[in-house]
């Protein structure tokens, strides 16, 4: 493999032929890309993902660690857009099964060492159906960005920018992106410092309104870590607004740390946001109707890529589940919203051909 992308076709056991040749001289190997940091958030992509394995060779420790890689990068994308979560214990065939392509930014091989970094795309319609098999909602459309302003309370005191820097590193340290949820904090400027403080830790809608202005972001609101040096209990507590609207929220944490209250404001602001998104219709849930289909490749496994692609385009399928698939022919599970009467017809726009023959369901490209 020379290229800076490996191909996700062949599979995790197409690697060892794939490498039968390779020199076990330790060697690095860079690949320049053309992506940038600044691409936008996709929920479906776990980007530049440190791997690595120890194994008898260089093959079979570059396929135990994409294995790994491919197991914890799945996880991670299920874990994002599940609305109640779940233990999904994915093995590394499951979680290829959900897989749309990989690249690697950098790799070292050893004589019995590999160490990469890499970024996973997972095929939306696959891990929807994953999560709908089992009962799981979706929710896959990220909040808009919350500017979130650190306070610390403590001794009946309330301390703002930078006395509450240790607060607001914690919460920059946690990747809330990953909830869907995207935050931003203050640069504590001169023009943040000469606000009213009493306006500010009474969440007065017009100075909350005038961060929001100057930071453009969607809401703004105080995030008050409340400390008790002579029992170590915390609280968090939650004013203003975020994602999912106006909050007045707070959750005690007993035997805490600042890490966990950030991880706590964390899992507040994404099951706020999923739990709204669901009501607002924005949620793909496991409610809707699902449907045993046979596939029929008469062009070889690669239509199946095509089949999956214009499945996706069609804005019928909410989800798929592959059972089983061969070089000819699959089995699979659509989920789908509407009649079952209709479906046909809808998804004959998209150049995909449903029909009933022998009491089964079949599906084609045509």
């Amino acid at each position: 493999m020379t290229g800076d992308r490996d191909s996700a076709m062949m599979g995790l056991a197409g690697l060892r032929f794939a490498w039968a040749g390779c020199a076990v001289l330790a060697l690095t190997l860079t690949a320049s890309l053309a992506h940038g940091d600044d691409r936008p958030f996709d929920p479906y992509e776990v980007r530049d993902l440190e791997i690595s394995a120890l194994a008898e060779n260089a093959v079979a420790a570059k396929e135990k660690a994409l294995g790994d890689g491919l197991v914890a990068a799945a996880t991670r994308v299920l874990d994002r857009i599940a609305v109640d979560g779940g233990d999904f214990a994915l093995s590394a065939d499951d979680a290829e099964k959900l897989l749309s392509g990989y690249y690697h930014s950098a790799e070292q091989v050893g004589p019995g060492g590999y160490r990469g970094t890499y970024t996973f795309s997972f095929s939306p319609l696959l891990a929807r159906g994953f999560l709908s098999r089992r009962g799981i909602g979706v929710a896959d459309v990220a909040a808009q960005p919350v500017l979130l302003i650190p306070v610390i309370q403590a001794d009946g005191e309330y301390r703002l920018w930078q006395e509450a820097a240790p607060w607001a590193d914690a919460l920059a340290g946690h990747d809330m992106e990953e909830g869907l949820t995207p935050i931003r904090l203050p640069a504590n400027s001169a023009r943040d410092r000469a606000v009213r403080e009493d306006r500010l830790l009474a969440a007065d809608i017009g100075a909350l309104g005038e961060f929001r202005i100057r930071y453009r972001t969607h809401a703004a609101a105080l995030a008050i870590l409340k400390t008790d040096p002579g029992s170590g209990r915390m609280t968090v507590a939650l004013k203003g607004a975020d994602g999912a609207g106006p909050i007045d929220t707070a959750v005690p944490i007993d035997d805490g740390t600042v890490a966990l209250a950030a991880a706590t404001v964390a899992n507040l602001l994404s099951a706020r946001w999923k739990s709204v998104a669901a009501g607002s219709g924005d949620i793909r849930s496991a409610a809707g109707n699902s449907l045993s289909v046979r596939v029929l490749l008469s062009g070889g496994p690669a239509e199946w890529a095509e089949l999956q692609a214009r499945l996706a385009a069609s804005g019928v399928i909410d989800g798929v589940a592959v059972e089983g698939m061969g070089a000819t022919s699959g089995n699979i599970v659509l989920w789908y919203a509407g009649r079952l009467d209709a479906l046909p017809g809808r998804l004959a726009n998209a150049r995909v051909d449903l029909f009933e023959a022998g009491g089964s369901w079949l599906l084609q490209a045509f």
